[in-house]
This record gives C-alpha cells, structure tokens and sequence, in this order.
C-alpha cells in the first residue's frame, strides 16, 4: 500500500472531522469586521513567504496560489502545466526562488519567486512520495516518505530517503536513503538549522539528524526516549527543535546540540498537532483535529493562548508561517487561508 500524506490526512478527518468541528472556546480573538477578499484554493497545503508575498501549495488542484502579503490579494496562480506541478504539497523559498514537492510525480518544482516562472523540474535522486522541502545554505533538503509496503502487503522499514540539490543550479547534490543506522522510515517533516538536518519518520516513531555538509548520520532520537507518536512537523530555534506528534497531541523539545529530549508538551490545546513554524519568540502550531492553533513561547514552552474561534475559519489547519508580524495557515476543508495577527493572534482576514 502506498503511504500517501493526501490520504492519510483525509482518513484521519473522517476519523476524526466530527469531533474536530464540534464547538469549543478558548475564547475569541477575532475581529468581528475582518476583511474577506478573493483568492483561489483547492486542497490547500503547504505555504511560505517570499519577499512579499505568500505562496500556498493547492495539493487537489495541482497549482500554486500567489497572494500580496500586505492585503491578501491574489496576484496569480500556478498551474500545473507552467510549473510541472503534481498534488504538490511541500514548499519552502531562498532568495528569488521557492521550492515545491510533487507528491504524484516524484519530483521538486523549483519556480522564480518574482516572476512564477519555472525554473527547473527535478527528478533526480531518490524522490519517491517527497512531502516536504527545506533550505539551508547553498542546499534545498527534500524528505520523501516512499512506499511503505510491498505489493504483498509486508511493511518495507526504512524506506524513505532524504536528498539534497544545489540552490544554484538544482543538480543533485546527495541521494540518502532509509536504513537502519539513520532511521528515515516515512520521513514526513524537515527543518535545516546551524548546519544540522532534521527530519521526522512518521512511520518509525523517530527524529533522524544529518550534517548539513556532509550527509552523515549524527543520531537517530527514538520514540522511546522523545516519546514520539506519528512526529509530523518540524522546526527550530536554533539551539532548540521542536517536533509534533500528530497522534500523541503533544510536542518534542530537543537540544538542538546535544539532541538530548528537554520536556513533551502536552495540554495548551494541542490536538493533532500537524504544522508549526517559528516567529520571533514564539512557536505557532496548526492543530488537525482540532481546527485551531496554539501559540507557546519558544524559550519554556508555556502557553501564550489557544485560537479557536468559529469566526477565525479553521478548517483542517494543515500550513503554517510567518513572516513579520503575520501568521498565516492553510485550511484544507474550506480551501481558505486564515490570516492572523502575530501580537495578539486576532483575525486580519479570511482569503477565499
């Protein structure tokens, strides 16, 4: 059976849609006049900023959405015959350039952040069911999650893979794939921070850290000392990293040097904890479960507040980021984006 984020995420919200809906108030930070302007998703996913505009992956309608960051105006969207665009669903930008997975066509779009033209369509090295994309230095980091069982049905360990290409010229710089001694089993996040790469393996319970330089395995950090469930999202601070566990509503704080587990938060609203970003002093986190997001300070962890309001139109939050004082998430169901306020979390807008 092939692992596949698209249906993974929608047997959990049928699994799950009519708990997550159900009304339930941490009180309101919406403004009650937010501005509603037009944009158009289908199945957004993945979202990052470039220069001054934000980018949202449209993983059921195989394009990428352009808005103006300032007021949320849409500006242009991407198909998928101008950009090769295939169920993408990760996204991550450097410079002048953004970087896009292609769950379907096992490849990374690489597209000009001030034109949308198509700059490269990679295939090269070990993509098989890439998820998510990071950048760091002269090297953009793919994570794909790969087959996780044969035909017959029998699970294959370690079988996803983490490869790197040059920023530059997009050639294929390093091909890893999954085995015992690094862990990559259904790698599904990745974050690049002071020359380490970390990845989350969904299916192996795990956290796998490489060299940004070379490659090479520094730790593989087990379930069983992070207390990882399905870890899903990742980032970093610098000195520290933290990772979601989808299944266990909590978030992994790991020292960043010594990859030694800090503290497991749980509570604070969590509830499918599925994407996170970092903005400033504070850490953002999109719950799947439980239409919401949670704001923690990134120094200790504690709770800043939990937004969960019918009028902030979470629906299946699934993409988070930030960038100046603005918060912005991905809704699958309502194929919106939910626009905050990084001070105080109150609604901007709703884009539609």
């Amino acid at each position: 059976m092939r692992f596949s984020l698209r249906f993974a995420l929608t047997a959990l919200l049928f699994t799950f849609g009519l708990i997550a809906l159900a009304s339930s108030f941490f009180g309101s930070n919406a403004a009650s006049a937010a501005q509603v302007r037009e944009a158009f998703f289908s199945g957004p996913t993945g979202i990052a900023t470039c220069g001054s505009h934000v980018w949202v992956t449209n993983a059921s309608g195989n394009s990428v959405t352009e808005l103006n960051a300032s007021n949320g105006a849409q500006v242009k969207i991407i198909s998928s015959a101008a950009g090769g665009l295939s169920e993408p669903m990760g996204i991550a930008a450097n410079g002048n350039d953004l970087w896009v997975t292609n769950l379907s066509s096992n490849s990374v779009a690489e597209i000009n952040c001030g034109t949308g033209a198509s700059i490269h369509s990679i295939d090269s090295g070990s993509l098989n069911s890439p998820v998510a994309v990071a950048v760091g230095g002269t090297k953009v980091w793919v994570a794909s999650q790969a087959h996780l069982s044969d035909p017959a049905g029998n699970v294959i360990p370690n079988s996803s893979s983490v490869t790197s290409y040059s920023t530059s010229s997009g050639s294929l710089d390093e091909s890893i794939s999954g085995t015992n001694a690094n862990g990559l089993d259904g790698s599904s996040g990745i974050s690049v921070s002071a020359g380490n790469v970390w990845i989350t393996n969904a299916n192996g319970n795990s956290v796998t850290e490489l060299n940004a330089k070379s490659g090479h395995v520094v730790r593989d950090v087990e379930g069983n000392v992070g207390g990882f469930k399905w870890p899903m999202g990742i980032t970093s601070t610098g000195a520290e990293v933290w990772v979601e566990n989808l299944y266990g509503n909590s978030l992994t704080e790991i020292n960043g040097s010594t990859g030694s587990v800090m503290r497991v938060v749980t509570g604070d609203g969590l509830n499918g904890p599925d994407s996170i970003c970092v903005l400033g002093k504070e850490i953002w986190v999109t719950n799947l479960f439980g239409n919401s997001v949670t704001e923690l300070s990134a120094r200790d962890g504690s709770l800043i507040r939990v937004i969960q309001s019918k009028s902030d139109g979470f629906s299946a939050p699934t993409g988070i980021t930030g960038g100046g004082s603005t918060i912005w998430v991905t809704n699958q169901w309502s194929n919106t984006v939910t626009e905050l306020v990084a001070t105080n979390g109150s609604l901007q807008r709703i884009i539609r």
